[in-house]
C-alpha cells in the first residue's frame, strides 16, 4: 500500500487506501497503524474560540440534559509508512467537538485555521468516530433509526457507530491501564480504535462478537457538513439471518438500547438501486427542460427536488433495461415493475433519510464490492 485515494461526493470526502485486495475485500488490521501523540496532534487554541466552545456547550446542554463531556481521540492526519496506512491520533473531547465541528460557524473556524496555521483543521476538534455496515447471512444490510434525543442527526437513518474511548486505554494520569502494560502505546490505541467498532454493534444492537465475522476497514469519510468530521467505516458479516437479527434487536437487552428506536433490513434489490442513486451517470446524459432549469435557480430545496427528479429519470431508464432482461426470462412486465418500484422507493427513502456518515459508508461498501450492485458496474469506481 502506497497510495490513499481521496474522492469528493456531495458533502462527503472519502479516503480509501489502495491495496492489492480483491473485489469483496477491504483493509485488514495488519495494513493499518496508529501514531499517538497528545501534544503534537492536539488542536490549536485561542481565546475567542475557547469562549465560543464554552458558550456552545452551555447552550446545547440546556437543550439536551443527556449530553455529557468525555475525552475522545482526535484524528490529525495520516501517512503511509512501511506499506501501512498510519493514522495520526491525539486527544480532544466531546465539548470541543460541539463547539468547533458542530458549531453553526464552523467554516469561520476553518478559515481562521487556514489563516493562522495554513491548516483548515487546526482549531477543529475532529473527534474520530467509527461506524459499521452489517450484512446478515441472507444478504440484508442493517441500518438503524437514531433516537430523537441524540446530539447529532436525531431521527435519521444511520449505521451502528460511535467513538473509540481513550478511557479504555489510559488511566486518568495518562499512563496505559494495567491490562495494556504489555502493549506499545500506538498498538493499544489502534486496538481500541478497531475493537470499538464491534463494541458499538454489541452495545447498540445486542449482537455478540461471536456472531460477527472479523471486521475489515473500508476507509474513512469526512463529513463536510460538520467541518470535515472524520469517521472510520468498517464492514462485517453476521452469523444471523435477517429474521434472527430482528429477534435479537427486539429483546431490548443491549447496553445502549435508547440510542436507536428501530432497525431496517435492506434486501439486495434495494441495495442495487442504492448503488444507482449514489452513482448517477455523468450529467451530460441528463436532459433538463428549460422549466426545470429555471426552477433550479430558485431556493435550495427546489433545486434538490429537481435533482431528485433527474436521478429518478436516470434510474427509471436503467430499470426498463433490467425489466426487458427479466421478461426474456419469463417474468411478466407487471411483476417486475411492481417489485422494482417497491425497491426503488425504499432506496430513495434511504438516501433521503441517511446521515452523511451512512451515505459515505455505503459508497465505500460499493467501492470494495462488499454490497450488491448492478452486474454492469465495476468494483473500482467511487
Amino acid at each position: 500500500m502506497n497510495v490513499v485515494e481521496q474522492v469528493q461526493r456531495d458533502n462527503i470526502d472519502l479516503l480509501t487506501p489502495l491495496t492489492a485486495a480483491v473485489a469483496g475485500a477491504a483493509i485488514s488490521y495488519t495494513q493499518v497503524g496508529a501514531k499517538f501523540n497528545h501534544s503534537n496532534y492536539a488542536r490549536q487554541t485561542c481565546v475567542d474560540i475557547e469562549q465560543q466552545i464554552n458558550q456552545q456547550w452551555e447552550t446545547r446542554c440546556a437543550k439536551n440534559s443527556r449530553l455529557y463531556n468525555a475525552q475522545k481521540f482526535r484524528f490529525a492526519g495520516w501517512e503511509i509508512t512501511g506499506g501501512k496506512w498510519i493514522l495520526n491520533i491525539g486527544l480532544t473531547c466531546y465539548k470541543d467537538l460541539s463547539g468547533t465541528n458542530l458549531a453553526p460557524n464552523f467554516r469561520l473556524i476553518q478559515e481562521k485555521g487556514a489563516k493562522d496555521f495554513g491548516d483548515l483543521q487546526a482549531y477543529m476538534s475532529d473527534t474520530l468516530g467509527v461506524g459499521v455496515l452489517l450484512m446478515t447471512k441472507d444478504g440484508h444490510l442493517v441500518v438503524t433509526r437514531r433516537a430523537g434525543w441524540t446530539g447529532e442527526y436525531p431521527g435519521a437513518l444511520d449505521r451502528p457507530g460511535g467513538h473509540p474511548e481513550p478511557g479504555r486505554v489510559f488511566t486518568s494520569g495518562g499512563s496505559l491501564k494495567p491490562e495494556d502494560d504489555n502493549w506499545e502505546v500506538d498498538d493499544a490505541v489502534l486496538d481500541e480504535v478497531w475493537s470499538s467498532a464491534a463494541q458499538e454493534v454489541e452495545d447498540e444492537l445486542g449482537v455478540a462478537r461471536s456472531q460477527m465475522s472479523d471486521l475489515t476497514l473500508m476507509g474513512m469519510d469526512l463529513n463536510r457538513e460538520a467541518g470535515g468530521r472524520p469517521s472510520l467505516e468498517f464492514f462485517t458479516k453476521l452469523e444471523l439471518s435477517s429474521s434472527e437479527m430482528t429477534e435479537v434487536y427486539s429483546r431490548g437487552c443491549q447496553a445502549e438500547v435508547d440510542e436507536t428506536i428501530a432497525i431496517h433490513l435492506l434486501p439486495p434489490p434495494t441495495l442495487i438501486h442504492l448503488h444507482h442513486l449514489l452513482h448517477p451517470p455523468p450529467s451530460p446524459e441528463v436532459q433538463v427542460s428549460p422549466e426545470s432549469a429555471s426552477r433550479s435557480e430558485g431556493v435550495r430545496g427546489e433545486k434538490s427536488e429537481v435533482r431528485e427528479e433527474e436521478i429518478t429519470m436516470i434510474v427509471s431508464e436503467s430499470l426498463v433495461r433490467d425489466e426487458e432482461s427479466e421478461i426474456r426470462q419469463g417474468v411478466t412486465e407487471m411483476q417486475v415493475g411492481e417489485n422494482e418500484r417497491k425497491h426503488l422507493q425504499e432506496a430513495r427513502w434511504v438516501v433521503r433519510e441517511a446521515t452523511p456518515a451512512l451515505r459515505g459508508a455505503l459508497l465505500l461498501g460499493f467501492h470494495h464490492c462488499l454490497l450488491p450492485k448492478s452486474p454492469r458496474a465495476k468494483c473500482v469506481c467511487m
